[in-house]
């Protein structure tokens, strides 16, 4: 999320958080994003579309990476190789000076650690749980970790 905020803010690009078929929702048209995060229209002065919205829009082509330029039916199997593909395809439009010529740029692969700091701290101070979460996230906290030195690992 981090990369492709930074890349829509150089670019001038709206970002669309579009989470739906998240193997954390048993429901496949829903977006994940506004089931886990308060809604929010805006990042650091970045556009932000990620609620219900997702639904009703029809994201305009050209893509990039190009494979989703492919016809629907064509697409509904990546192979690992296409993913770690796109991922590097990603990661250099990502650094490069330039913008992509597509209209819509699909980013669906982990680009963990390919951007700076700044960027990530962006991110998590724009976007807060969901109060019911959070208070999850606090009890579990009060219960096992508090006054403790801990180590966050995420599989």
């Amino acid at each position: 999320l981090a990369s492709a905020w930074r890349y829509a803010q150089r670019t001038g690009r709206t970002l669309a958080i579009d989470w739906r078929r998240s193997c954390y929702l048993n429901q496949p048209f829903t977006n994940a994003f506004p089931v886990f995060f308060e809604p929010i229209q805006d990042i650091a002065g970045v556009r932000v579309i990620c609620d219900d919205e997702i639904n009703k829009l029809s994201f305009p082509g050209p893509f990039f990476p190009s494979w989703w330029n492919k016809p629907s039916i064509d697409c509904v199997y990546r192979p690992d190789e296409q993913i770690f593909r796109e991922r590097d395809e990603l990661s250099e439009l990502f650094q490069a000076e330039h913008d992509s010529e597509a209209n819509t740029v699909v980013c669906d692969a982990c680009l963990m650690w390919r951007c700076d700091q700044d960027a990530e701290r962006q991110i998590f101070r724009s976007i807060k749980p969901r109060p019911e979460i959070q208070a999850r996230i606090d009890a579990l906290y009060q219960e096992h970790f508090e006054g403790r030195n801990i180590i966050g690992v995420h599989v």
